[in-house]
């Protein structure tokens, strides 16, 4: 995946090329995919790294996976 920054210095061909010396083929090993420029990470339920909370509500946000693995019978070992 390519970052789409706006900025005009990105050449595919360059990235093409270069995958190519080292043995990759286009559209058989690996596709070049723009994705947009993401500036804020987010999560939800106070989960993992601090960047930004998003609150989703209280009906969303007590939902317990846990509770949905044992009410559905899976118990990891």
């Amino acid at each position: 995946m390519v970052r789409d920054t706006g900025e005009e210095f990105y050449d595919q061909s360059v990235i093409i090329g270069e995958l190519f010396n080292h043995g990759f083929e286009y559209d058989k090993d690996y596709i070049i995919m723009m994705v947009p420029n993401i500036t804020n990470i987010t999560y939800g339920r106070d989960v993992g790294y601090k960047i930004e909370q998003e609150h989703l509500g209280e009906e969303i946000e007590s939902i317990s996976a846990t509770k949905i693995r044992a009410n559905a019978g899976y118990n990891p070992v």
